[in-house]
């Protein structure tokens, strides 16, 4: 799998090092949490998506694309069209959601081969290995609390020490 780090899009031939579409050098191993360009919406298509990955806790961004994005600001109008990106590791989920909804058509819907679902699987599971587990997050939590708690005791006993020997430094 090879990803290009200006469109933000995956392609299945390992063998292709140039994105066709912007002439960038794609790299090889992309982030788990990379940005994927999944699809480009307007209006009330934009709105749906919008809902429907939210409804499935999927995470996204949506930026308007560049072509538009003047024509916007002279017209003071919702832009024409946006692409909503999704991370690597929630790709394969989101791009059921966008076919579920029928967001995508038979003929947008990209073709990945089995190195790459296989590659998809693999950046999947590591994205939820990262995750903490609800039970270590409260321990960070608990720990993170106690230790700012102890921080701030320090200083202001440090700062009452400090005060009480310059007044005994000066005689007040």
């Amino acid at each position: 799998m090879k990803y290009c780090t200006r469109c933000k899009l995956i392609f299945n031939n390992d063998n292709q090092n140039i994105c066709p579409k912007c002439r960038k050098k794609l790299i090889s191993n992309p982030s788990s949490y990379s940005a994927v360009n999944v699809v480009t919406a307007n209006g009330f298509e934009l709105e749906r998506i919008r809902s429907a990955l939210t409804d499935a806790d999927i995470p996204f961004s949506v930026q308007e694309t560049r072509s538009d994005t003047g024509i916007q600001i002279l017209n003071s109008a919702p832009p024409e069209n946006c692409n909503i990106f999704v991370p690597l590791s929630s790709y394969d989920d989101a791009i059921d959601v966008l076919v579920g909804i029928n967001a995508l058509k038979d003929n947008e819907i990209p073709e990945i081969d089995e190195k790459t679902q296989e590659e998809l699987k693999k950046v999947k599971a590591q994205a939820e290995k990262d995750e903490m587990s609800p039970r270590k997050r409260f321990w960070v939590k608990l720990l993170s609390l106690i230790g700012f708690l102890l921080v701030i005791t320090g200083v202001v006993y440090l700062t009452d020490y400090l005060m009480s020997s310059v007044k005994t430094f000066f005689g007040w």
